[in-house]
């Protein structure tokens, strides 16, 4: 169900509905779908990414929680790659999966039209923020993707049922790869790009992402409990 969207600061200013019509690069929240797919493929959390230190550094760096000295480390496990949103990793990785499953994923949890193109996994496609936050969601639904919903039922007037709108879900992942990216995207929060969420208050479990875009023009974060999916 869709509990709550904001478009704007202001309607009155402006009409514009950024949550549903603004399609903008996604950047590093795209990845959790390069990872799930790598994972319905043979791949696991602890495999391992090599060679990165051959790999040309690729768009904007997120803050990571590198080592002091900053160098750029040549192996990475999928977990630490997601954990500290590796740019190189994720290039590597797309090229060894391939375009082709990343995209039909994509495609699955309602992000079509991407691009076919070697930064596909660093998030150079176009979503609107209710797209991306709605495709979040099949992670903690163990592997349901859904369609959100605003209306879920009308009643008339001697309370008969005059419009049902029932969940639409669709398997996308394996109940193993939704538990797998969970874990992973918790680790996020509890001590990787997303870290901050701990330190203002947040306690309870959680899970999600951070994404930035070229010149920092956009900042993302898409987050979950057990209950509630989350995207700004």
């Amino acid at each position: 169900n869709l509990l709550a969207i904001v478009g704007g600061r202001d309607f009155a200013q402006s009409q514009f509905n950024r949550a549903s019509r603004s399609r903008r690069q996604p950047g590093s929240a795209f990845k959790p779908f390069l990872y799930a797919a790598a994972l319905e493929n043979g791949y696991s959390p602890v495999s391992l990414i090599d060679g990165l230190t051959t790999i040309e550094p690729q768009g904007p760096d997120e803050w990571a929680p590198r080592n002091a000295d900053g160098e750029t480390p040549d192996v990475l496990t999928i977990r630490a790659a997601l954990l500290e949103s590796n740019n190189r990793a994720a290039s590597a990785l797309q090229q060894r999966v391939g375009s082709r499953p990343i995209l039909r994923l994509a495609s699955h949890v309602g992000l079509r039209d991407m691009p076919d193109v070697p930064s596909l996994s660093l998030g150079t496609g176009l979503v609107t923020p209710l797209e991306l936050t709605t495709a979040f969601a099949a992670f903690p639904n163990g592997g349901l993707a859904v369609a959100p919903r605003a209306i879920v039922r009308v009643l008339d007037a001697d309370g008969g049922v005059a419009l049902d709108h029932p969940v639409a879900s669709e398997r996308v992942l394996s109940v193993q790869t939704a538990f797998q990216m969970v874990s992973m995207l918790g680790d996020v929060v509890d001590r990787g790009t997303g870290a901050v969420v701990r330190r203002g208050g947040v306690s309870f479990p959680v899970a999600g992402k951070t994404g930035t875009t070229n010149d920092f023009k956009d900042a993302w974060f898409v987050g979950f409990s057990s209950n509630l999916v989350v995207g700004v």
